[in-house]
């Protein structure tokens, strides 16, 4: 979709139209066995890394002591307070005599009237019920607001009876998985030695018997002993494998597929100038026919899982087990194969040594010496690719990691859920891309990228596999739109470790070139051991700066700027390592090496109006805020607009201190104790975001789109002339 489009983001709203459905049924979920199939070993893992900083906060997080205060300030401080709390109580003293003086006047004025008993009643009632007619007025106005989406709904703030039932359920449903996983994992030993004793010896003799009836067959036909095959090749086993018809087919149909690839490379090598002239003739058809798929390599994956389903639980009757505990009789089929093989080695040893000794009987009858059997070792061959190698072969993982985590390379994660990168779905982005517009990307386009190209594939390892490989991901917009919180959430997300190579963060760590091959030596090694794991990089654009600015050069911010590329090189499919860049400033850098480093790239603009409305009401309820009839919070996201989701964040934690959340009851939250704060900081301009896109048309990606569109253009213009010119001609 990328290499048709020519774009990061799709936008696919009229799909949704057409099929009813809604924005979250095209997100992708993230599966929860990411972390919860590793919950142990990540608990330990975090238990290491918060030992080892609790023993790094002595000596290096440490803080200089204040200096001491002089006497004369210590005194005028003293008597500053005093005065303030003498004023606050003189202050409080003649409140309460105004408030006395008020009463005594007005019980003057009023004379000695007294009310009657029913006066008294019908100004007390006319209060009361005034009050209470306002109140259920406002509560009424409440719930038709709610009831045509226009507000939220006031009993929906909190968890519902339900959502802590599903809660709930699913915690049990966890834990009564763990506890039926070690019962299973108990009757794996149980049934294991169960068939030992009951069967083993039984299929000791068995393939004994058959050993040495072939043993005897051999001889017969050919006047000698066999040779026992080496267990490197399968032992006894290789004798006695049975090949299914499916297995043979699928082997023809590889020879079959080889044969016609040879052909294949034959023909494209005698025919090289053919397939120059219809080059052009190609593109047209693909044109005409559309985007072709080919097949997905996860086909067979799924086929085969398909197929050993049906074989095992597709015709077995479930009515009975309700607890969905362990079937005993499948475990005993899976585990008597695995007794058989280690019996089989046990056999093969005897057998060896049985078959030695028959040879030796037979050769001592017909006077033959016995010939030494020469080793069967081969040479490896010479060549291939070169090996990186290893500058630490003595030094164990454990002593690298804390090595990594007190020079403060290898951190710990922000915990951070994807779905915390809160936002709105793009509903104009295919009608705006038919109109010629280019869409501005939304926050659920942001993470659904996010989850296909840094979660799904570091979570997975079949995926990882099969799909293509992406080491390197940037993410560039303005600052405070987000990007370091998206790397913290695909560490949260995946379980992975947080190694922080930006250059602000390596400033007078392992100086020189042996220094520096020493430390990615070691990040490189310990984030494929402990996979997955992420390699961030802050501030991305320093590592290939254009030009140093003068107040960096001391630093050397560029010193990784050879050696990053070659390290991601040595990543092979199997190493969940993902190196995730940061900038707020992609233009500073130079374009050619920076698309090098990094193979995709994720432009992270400012939020829209939808956006910022979804953040401006879950920033304030996170914080413990209320949103009433005083707040609207939909001319908030509209006066908001040009501010990054760091700016909201930031003013709504301002404002809700622990002082003001005590005083909503009675003075509720309005839009100007938030646009206050705005107001001190600077907007996202247009020209930074101006600046940003015409970086972006530089890149790769950007100048394909960038030919494409000009290549349409031209089109456009010739068919107009052509129409221009027929008419012409009538």
């Amino acid at each position: 979709m990328v290499e048709m489009e020519l774009s990061e983001y799709h936008y696919m709203d009229d799909v949704l139209q057409d099929l009813k459905l809604t924005p979250a049924d095209m997100e992708v979920p993230i599966p929860k066995y990411f972390v919860n199939q590793r919950a142990k070993a990540l608990k330990e893992r975090q238990q290491v890394l918060c030992e080892i900083l609790a023993r790094m906060e002595p000596s290096t997080l440490h803080r200089p002591s204040r200096p001491a205060m002089l006497r004369d300030e210590a005194v005028q401080l003293v008597q500053l307070a005093e005065r303030m709390r003498q004023g606050r109580l003189r202050a409080k003293f003649m409140r309460e005599i105004r408030r006395d003086e008020e009463r005594e006047r007005r019980a003057r004025e009023s004379g000695a009237k007294e009310l009657d008993r029913e006066q008294a009643a019908i100004c007390i009632q006319k209060v009361w019920k005034g009050c209470l007619q306002r109140r259920f007025t406002k509560l009424e106005r409440q719930r038709e607001m709610a009831f045509i989406g226009m507000a939220s709904d006031p009993k929906a703030l909190g968890l519902s009876a339900a959502m802590l039932r599903a809660q709930l359920g699913e915690e049990f449903r966890r834990l009564r998985q763990a506890d039926y996983e070690a019962e299973y994992q108990q009757a794996l030993v149980n049934i294991r030695e169960g068939l030992y004793e009951m069967e083993g010896p039984d299929m000791q003799e068995e393939m004994k018997e058959q050993l040495r009836q072939w043993f005897i067959e051999c001889h017969d036909l050919t006047g000698r002993f066999p040779e026992f095959p080496d267990e490197e090749i399968g032992g006894s086993s290789i004798l006695f494998a049975e090949k299914t018809p499916e297995q043979v087919r699928a082997e023809l149909d590889l020879l079959e597929a080889e044969g016609q690839r040879k052909k294949d490379k034959k023909k494209d090598k005698e025919k090289p100038k053919e397939g120059k002239q219809k080059k052009g003739k190609d593109k047209k058809q693909e044109e005409d026919e559309g985007l072709k798929l080919a097949q997905s390599k996860f086909l067979p994956v799924i086929s085969e899982g398909f197929a050993q389903y049906q074989t095992i639980w597709g015709k077995r009757d479930e009515a009975d087990n309700l607890e969905q505990r362990y079937e005993p009789e499948l475990i005993k089929a899976q585990e008597r194969k695995e007794v058989e093989k280690e019996l089989r080695l046990q056999v093969d040893e005897l057998m060896r040594e049985e078959l030695q000794r028959l040879k030796l009987a037979v050769d001592r009858e017909e006077g033959k010496p016995r010939k030494a059997k020469k080793s069967s070792k081969k040479k490896g061959k010479k060549g291939g690719k070169k090996k990186e190698k290893d500058l630490t072969p003595d030094r164990t993982l454990d002593s690298l990691y804390e090595e990594l985590v007190l020079q403060g390379i290898l951190k710990q994660a922000q915990h951070v859920q994807l779905a915390d990168y809160m936002g709105d779905f793009c509903y104009l982005g295919t009608t705006m891309r038919v109109a010629g517009i280019e869409p501005v990307p939304s926050v659920t386009d942001i993470r659904q990228n996010i989850a296909l190209y840094a979660i799904l594939r570091l979570g997975s390892p079949t995926l990882h596999e099969l799909a293509p490989q992406v080491k390197s991901l940037l993410l560039a917009g303005p600052a405070g739109t987000g990007k370091k919180m998206l790397v913290h959430a695909v560490c949260t997300e995946t379980g992975a470790n947080l190694f922080d190579l930006s250059p602000d963060n390596l400033v007078g760590r392992y100086p020189g070139k042996t220094g520096l091959a020493m430390m990615m030596h070691m990040v490189f090694k310990v984030a494929r051991l402990m996979q997955p794991s992420v390699i961030w990089v802050g501030n991305a654009e320093k590592t290939f700066y254009k030009k140093v600015p003068k107040e960096e050069k001391e630093a050397d911010p560029k010193r990784l700027k050879r050696d990053l590329p070659k390290a991601l090189k040595m990543l092979k499919p199997e190493d969940r390592v993902l190196l995730i860049g940061t900038s707020d400033k992609p233009y500073a850098a130079d374009v050619k090496t920076l698309c090098k480093a990094y193979e995709r790239i994720l432009l992270i603009p400012r939020p829209d109006y939808a956006s910022r409305y979804v953040t401006w009401q879950r920033l304030i309820k996170k914080h413990g805020g209320s949103i009433t009839g005083t707040l609207n919070v939909s001319a908030l996201a509209k006066v908001s607009d040009g501010y990054s989701q760091g700016h909201l964040a930031r003013a709504v934690q301002m404002v809700l201190t622990e002082r003001r959340i005590l005083q909503l009851p009675k003075k509720p939250l309005g839009a100007s104790e938030f646009l206050q704060l705005l107001a001190k900081d600077d907007p996202i301009y247009s020209e930074e975001e101006k600046t940003l896109q015409d970086w972006y048309m530089k890149t790769p990606l950007g100048k394909k789109r960038l030919k494409a569109v000009q290549e349409r253009a031209e089109g456009k213009e010739a068919k107009g002339k052509d129409k221009k010119g027929k008419k012409g001609k009538k």
